[in-house]
């Protein structure tokens, strides 16, 4: 560039040498070379100036936000994580920080008045004493990185990272006690989970979705933290502040905000008092002893599907994250805790004798079942399998009893019977009209399917005392929902609203019928004949011998209870033997007309057992169910009586060509309806035109590329018929009245479906 420059001054110079013009002459060609300098350089420079305006950058920075850090500073407004409540508004997780800890070494920190603040060599054993009481670090690590050369300041890995506020008090009290010097503590962004042990598994974790990175902000793990995230996770803002002519931040003075958007807040169906009540009962009552691999532990509110209280063992306290129950002692406590299933969708088992009331309702609607049918219960031969009662050992030939004593003592050769009678096509119509094999898809994501029996005979009659068919806890909670409705079946859920704060809206959710897989007489008489279960001194099976009284009490209410014993399979196949490698089981249903309440427990393989296992958790939590009944009715789909809250429109996406399971949990974490309509991997087609702006508990018809056979469209209204028949080519007649929901159907649920096919609905 200087050569460049230069280049016109050394011809000018060298031109005059070379001539012998006369002076006036000679100064006129220096000004014309002068000229032709001035108008190089002149090109240069615009031409430069020309080039940093196009590319806006000068030596490789970036001039327009050079000029804009100099006189303004952006910051970024960080979104509040969404809090999930309890049905009463009480947090259940909610933002806030934890600590890392470090320790200080560089002997020249100290205050301005020399006080030492760094940790002096001597020490170091305390030090490492005091991380292992309370943070149960390893004092050998710790005096290794207190020992490291020319380290001015150590950390202690994962052991010294997501110490809690409380925690972090205890060691700053304990330090100044001992006279420490050098310990400090770092915050970071972290999600609280203020009850402790609280339905963990099923509210899950949120923990930093970068590694120590508190900028990312926070993400769901597991549970409902993970299921849920898109709604409870926000949106970051932009500030832009002014500086002055120093440089410094003009506080309040924004050039342009962003302002962040806020995660919403999600109320479940939990109530606090009961959550908390049935986690002690489980911890504090005789199961803690029993020994046992897994136990489930669910209270439903019989009229809504909404889930009340549920709990597990193995599960984790999430303030801590430490294990509770059994676990794998070769594995750490992170990777017990994130290599534990929820227990109430996420894995199946063969459930058992509490099985037997769909056996029982299927026989009744068949007209196969009749309860003062005599038989015997003696060894039945089916096809290469002998199917024996659990008495056999003591009643080798069997006993007299009829069909309604032998549903109260467990009969599995009753059952059996009554399979048979009805046929293993009646029965598979029923299994399938109770929705077994088939995830709730509830909202929660990684439910299991389950599995129905196979087609052989064996398969068939096994089922029917609940061995050879695989369930989840919730598929079992639905299909008990359709015996306290009178017949309709309700979808579990564990959503009470959705509130965003800063649109002032909310989506409040009522229950959803999901079918009537039985008439109301049906229902009627299975909890009547669960009462003998408990109260039978001959047969029933929940009738406390020793003390002459029934297990399950509920004060002054009949309880319609069933109690199961199951083999457990072993995953290199073939099933536990030995005395107590069983699953056992029990459902209650409070009162026995019209139930309030319904109650599921399982314990699988314990190392002894005894019924009151079960009762002494279910009995305790009944009655404080009562107790908080009002307040529970109250908070049950209840709308807001905020007049400046609206209800929040969700818009419609389009769903042609997802697959409609992952579909069903999306729009049912909308506090939708979605129905699948044929047998496909695909969605075809919605019966709602994608834009559309829809209310809560809206329903939403889904078609699949693969085969369809007439739904259940019990509760349905004209609408929805209009477009099933559309769909499926089927002429429709109506009775009853036009603005009416579907109460009866005339082609069967589970037929094949034709094009031009008859259909009559009744509404009403």
């Amino acid at each position: 560039m200087k050569k460049l420059v230069l280049f016109p001054f050394r011809k000018v110079a060298k031109n005059a040498a070379k001539t012998h013009l006369s002076p006036q002459a000679n100064r006129k060609r220096i000004a014309q070379d002068i000229l032709i300098l001035a108008i190089f350089v002149f090109t240069v420079f615009i031409v430069r100036f020309s080039w940093i305006i196009v590319t806006d950058s000068s030596n490789g920075v970036k001039l327009s936000t050079r000029a804009k850090a100099n006189y303004s500073e952006t910051t970024t407004i960080y979104a509040k994580r969404g809090t999930i409540f309890d049905r009463n508004g009480t947090p259940i997780a909610t933002d806030s920080s934890d600590y890392s800890i470090y320790v200080i070494l560089d002997t020249t920190y100290v205050s301005g008045e020399g006080k030492k603040l760094y940790a002096a060599p001597k020490d170091f054993p305390v030090i490492a004493q005091l991380f292992k009481e309370k943070l149960g670090i390893d004092e050998k690590y710790t005096l290794e990185q207190l020992q490291r050369k020319g380290a001015s300041q150590v950390e202690f890995g994962t052991a010294g990272k997501h110490i809690s506020f409380t925690k972090k008090e205890e060691i700053e009290n304990a330090a100044k006690e001992k006279g420490l010097a050098g310990i400090g503590f770092t915050s970071h962004l972290a999600r609280s989970y203020p009850n402790g042990n609280f339905a963990s598994n099923f509210i899950g974790l949120a923990g930093l979705k970068d590694g120590d990175d508190d900028t990312k902000g926070l993400v769901g793990q597991f549970g409902l933290e993970a299921s849920l995230n898109g709604i409870l996770s926000g949106k970051n803002g932009v500030e832009t502040l002014e500086k002055d002519k120093n440089g410094q931040a003009l506080q309040g003075v924004a050039k342009s905000v962003t302002p962040s958007k806020d995660g919403q807040d999600v109320y479940t169906t939990i109530e606090g008092n009961l959550q908390g009540y049935l986690e002690t009962l489980v911890d504090t009552t005789g199961i803690k002893d029993a020994g046992a691999q897994n136990v489930v532990a669910t209270l439903v509110k019989a009229n809504t599907g909404e889930i009340l209280a549920t709990t597990q063992r193995p599960t984790f306290n999430p303030a801590t994250q430490t294990v509770i129950g059994p676990k794998d002692d070769k594995k750490s406590d992170k990777e017990n805790l994130f290599g534990q299933n929820n227990l109430l969708y996420q894995a199946a088992y063969e459930p058992g004798s509490t099985f037997k009331l769909f056996t029982v309702a299927a026989g009744i609607e068949t007209k196969t079942f009749n309860p003062n049918a005599s038989y015997v219960s003696s060894p039945l031969e089916v096809a290469d399998t002998i199917v024996s009662d659990w008495d056999v050992k003591d009643f080798p030939d069997g006993r007299g009893m009829n069909f309604a004593q032998g549903f109260a003592h467990s009969s599995n050769v009753g059952m059996s019977k009554l399979q048979i009678a009805m046929g293993d096509k009646s029965w598979d119509d029923y299994l399938k009209r109770f929705r077994f094999g088939v995830p709730t898809r509830m909202g929660v994501g990684g439910e299991s399917f389950g599995n129905l029996p196979d087609e052989n005979v064996v398969s068939q009659v096994n089922s029917s005392f609940g061995q050879g068919i695989g369930v989840t806890e919730v598929q079992m909670l639905r299909g008990y929902t359709a015996f306290a409705n009178g017949g309709k079946m309700l979808e579990p859920h564990f959503i009470s609203k959705i509130a965003d704060i800063d649109a002032g809206t909310e989506r409040v959710s009522q229950p959803e019928i999901v079918g009537k897989p039985i008439e109301k007489s049906t229902a009627d008489d299975v909890l009547k004949y669960m009462v003998n279960v408990g109260t039978d001194p001959t047969f029933g099976t929940a009738y406390d011998w020793k003390n002459n009284q029934p297990y399950f009490r509920v004060d002054g209410k009949d309880v319609s209870i069933k109690t199961g014993t199951a083999q457990v399979a072993k995953t290199t196949g073939g099933y536990y033997e030995g005395t107590t490698s069983y699953l056992y089981s029990a459902v209650a249903m409070v009162p026995s007309e019209n139930p309030d309440f319904i109650f599921y427990m399982t314990v699988t393989l314990p190392e002894h057992w005894t019924l009151s296992y079960i009762s002494d958790v279910a009995n305790p939590l009944l009655e404080r169910a009562y107790e908080l009944k009002s307040t529970i009715d109250e908070t049950s789909m209840a709308t807001t009586n905020n007049e400046n809250v609206k209800e929040a429109k969700v818009t419609l996406k389009d769903y042609k060509g997802e697959n409609p399971g992952s579909t069903l949990d999306q729009l049912r974490q909308q506090i939708l309806q979605p129905v699948v309509v044929g047998s496909g991997s695909v969605i075809t087609k919605q019966s709602v035109e994608a834009g559309t702006k829809l209310g809560a508990n809206a329903r939403v018809l889904l078609l699949t590329d693969g085969d369809v056979d007439m739904p259940d469209i019990y509760d349905w209204s004209k609408e929805d018929v209009e477009t099933l028949a559309k769909w499926t080519g089927m002429t429709v007649t109506y009775n009853g009245s036009e603005t009416g929901k579907v109460t009866e159907q005339s082609i069967k649920m589970n037929s094949s479906l034709k094009k031009g096919q008859k259909l009559t609905v009744t509404l009403n």
